[in-house]
């Protein structure tokens, strides 16, 4: 069982990130071009600024909440000053909830609807962007960095 998600962002540690993850499968995003790289650190700081700001477990976009991929987006998106560098102008991603059923009980949990017709941000947008390439890392590499 995965334990329930921060009530809020939070910063973790570099040392806890990866003792907590040392048995997970990981990848590592790589930004692509000198123009996304430049914004990292600025993204960083956008990101951090949030430590405490509820966690969207509802999916709800930011910026009153977060959930993973959303705080990345948005925290490059206000580096940028656009609101999304990772997906072509013009373009939205549609919140996609598969297997449905899994979907449709963790909303009836929360005493809401599932959402239909909505765009936002996942992990699939961020693995399929072109700003961003990645990798699997070994474990080799995990423990590595413990």
């Amino acid at each position: 069982n995965k334990p329930p998600p921060p009530p809020a962002v939070v910063v973790t540690p570099a040392a806890d990130f990866w003792r907590r993850a040392s048995h997970a499968t990981l990848y590592a995003g790589r930004l692509v071009g000198a123009r996304m790289r430049a914004l990292g650190a600025a993204a960083t700081q956008a990101a951090s600024a949030q430590a405490g700001t509820p966690y969207a477990s509802d999916f709800e976009p930011p910026p009153a909440k977060f959930y993973c991929s959303s705080l990345v987006e948005w925290a490059f998106g206000v580096a940028a000053g656009e609101k999304s560098v990772f997906l072509p102008p013009g373009l939205t991603f549609k919140l996609l909830f598969e297997p449905l059923g899994f979907w449709e009980r963790y909303y009836h949990g929360l005493n809401q609807s599932l959402p239909v017709n909505v765009s936002g941000s996942n992990p699939t947008l961020l693995l399929h962007s072109p700003a961003v390439r990645f990798t699997t890392l070994r474990p080799e590499d995990v423990v590595a960095n413990l």
